[in-house]
């Protein structure tokens, strides 16, 4: 439920008002009431993109005599937003309302109130208080947000259908200050509340990350001898990129039930707005690349003053997530990111970042230095693990055009799984890596020719007595430990001389010998595929 101007004609205060012009607008949500008296001949100008859908109360005193600067400021309420006007004092200062006042609030569904003429008892504040009342019952009721933003946002104009206003009418039905963040804690978009409150983004993020438990969504703070509720709920929007909306609330009516609707409130209003082109550039780069909008991409990277033809190499880091809450997944993947910029600008290295569902892509431009490359690698390496070592990060250079970079992805993003199953102790995967998941996969789901040769190789091993401790040690060898024997006693914590008794009762029992490059290779895809199905069904 929200209240209009019609409830409001209601109240005892405004019963004995008249509906002047503008009748089509009595449906307009009204969020606040609102004194305005307006001095000297400009007309007066709301500095904010959107105010509140104010239901003001004026006299028009100081321009009593000046109908064309009248009709001015009524056209310039209905474009900032507000609900009516209600005008005082009629045959006392304004001796009438002028028939182009009419006009104009007809014109513009606009409703003109007009209180009881020739009359001084009628008071502002008896409205302001009915009003006010009115809206907090109704608050109590139900919050509305969706609907009540909806209603406001129908009447804007299109250069007004933003996401700084969306958030500004937000904030201002809630009286809250919100603000928008990245996966980096980039601030996208804020509003206060009030206006003139004198908090910061970074501010905010930092109360909350200093004083919020494990788990919560919320954080009790005291701010210069001020209580404060900060409230971050991390989503998803635009297009699988991830955010954080922050609500910082002094009044204690805030719920997190509140910021949910805001939450939804940003992912409807993702779809039908172009938020991306206007607000969240870096934001948008990653997402245009996968996506192949090229018109998306060039608009943005030239607004970023990035040359898209010299980024020559894709970097997809996974971590491993599994049982995290969602908010500490973002945080750690914000972190990462952080970290990766930090390397990056440390080596003068140009890096562009972002989440895209539970990936962080990042892509770079390779010198083609082989020391200087290597060392750019193993710096980002050393960083990450630095905030977390449970990751794989791939590189996949040389994809020049957009489309391959596209397709590079849709490849990683339906194979990764099973590369990491093939490789589980491998950090570093490379598109050998990726293609070998994929051929892997594909031929044992189809049960190709040479699936069925890959499992009678390894059928004398599955039907072993031993075959689990011989299998074991051949997938080590192979997958972990680049065909290295010592390597492999490491990881097995067995002596080398065991390691080559095995591999040697494998050469037995297989008649394949790992020294033999295509006995090798037919070995290395045989254990692989024992690694994604130790069953090897026929």
């Amino acid at each position: 439920m929200s209240i209009t101007i019609a409830d409001c004609l209601k109240l005892p205060s405004l019963r004995s008002c008249r509906v002047a012009a503008g009748e089509q607008g009595l449906n307009h949500i009204v969020n606040s009431a609102t004194v305005l008296e307006i001095f000297g001949s400009e007309t007066f100008d709301i500095v904010q993109p959107v105010s509140n859908s104010d239901l003001l109360l004026t006299s028009f005193s100081s321009i009593k005599d000046d109908y064309e600067l009248q009709c001015r400021n009524i056209e310039n309420m209905y474009e900032s937003g507000d609900a009516g006007l209600v005008i005082y004092y009629v045959g006392i200062y304004l001796d009438q309302i002028h028939p182009s006042l009419i006009e104009t609030a007809d014109r513009l569904g606009f409703p003109l109130l007009v209180m009881p003429e020739n009359r001084m008892d009628c008071f502002y504040n008896e409205v302001l208080r009915e009003v006010y009342e009115l809206l907090l019952r109704d608050q109590k009721q139900s919050s509305g947000l969706i609907d009540n933003i909806a209603a406001l946002v129908s009447r804007l104009p299109e250069n007004r259908k933003n996401l700084s206003t969306l958030l500004r009418l937000i904030s201002d039905h809630l009286k809250c200050t919100v603000f928008l963040a990245d996966i980096a804690l980039n601030n996208i978009a804020m509003s206060k509340w009030p206006a003139s409150n004198d908090i910061t983004a970074e501010e905010i993020c930092s109360l909350y990350e200093n004083h919020a438990e494990e788990g919560c969504l919320s954080a009790e703070v005291i701010r210069q001898g001020i209580s404060l509720r900060i409230f971050c709920v991390p989503f998803t929007a635009f297009e699988y990129r991830n955010f954080s909306i922050y609500a910082a609330d002094e009044s204690d009516t805030l719920t997190l039930d509140d910021v949910y609707h805001i939450v939804e409130c940003l992912q409807v209003f993702s779809k039908l707005w172009d938020m991306d082109e206007s607000n969240i550039l870096e934001n948008a780069l990653v997402p245009a690349i996968i996506e192949g909008d090229e018109r998306q991409l060039y608009s943005v990277s030239a607004r970023l003053g990035i040359t898209i033809s010299a980024i020559n190499t894709a970097v997809i880091i996974r971590p491993d997530c599994f049982g995290m809450e969602t908010k500490d997944r973002l945080r750690l993947m914000r972190d990462m990111i952080k970290k990766l910029k930090e390397c990056s600008a440390s080596l003068n290295k140009e890096i562009i970042a972002d989440t895209y569902g539970i990936y962080i892509v990042c892509y770079i431009i390779y010198s083609q230095s082989a020391d200087s490359d290597l060392h750019y690698i193993e710096e980002l390496i050393k960083g990450l693990d630095s905030v977390y070592d449970k990751y794989t990060i791939s590189f996949f250079p040389n994809d020049s055009r957009v489309e391959d970079v596209r397709r590079t992805y849709q490849l990683y993003t339906m194979y990764i799984p099973y590369v990491t199953r093939i490789f589980p102790a491998k950090k570093e995967l490379s598109y050998g890596d990726l293609l070998l998941g994929k051929e892997c996969h594909n031929m044992m789901e189809e049960r190709t020719e040479e699936y069925r040769i890959c499992r009678n190789i390894l059928q004398p091993l599955l039907d072993d007595p031993d075959s689990e401790e011989l299998l074991h040690t051949l997938a080590v060898y192979y997958l972990d430990a680049d065909g290295e024997v010592k390597g492999t006693a490491e990881r097995l914590y067995l002596h080398r001389n065991t390691v080559k008794y095995r591999l040697g009762k494998i050469r037995d029992i297989t008649n394949f010998s790992p020294d033999d490059r295509m006995a090798s290779y037919l070995l290395y895809k045989a254990i692989a595929c024992w690694r994604l199905d130790p069953e090897m069904p026929e």
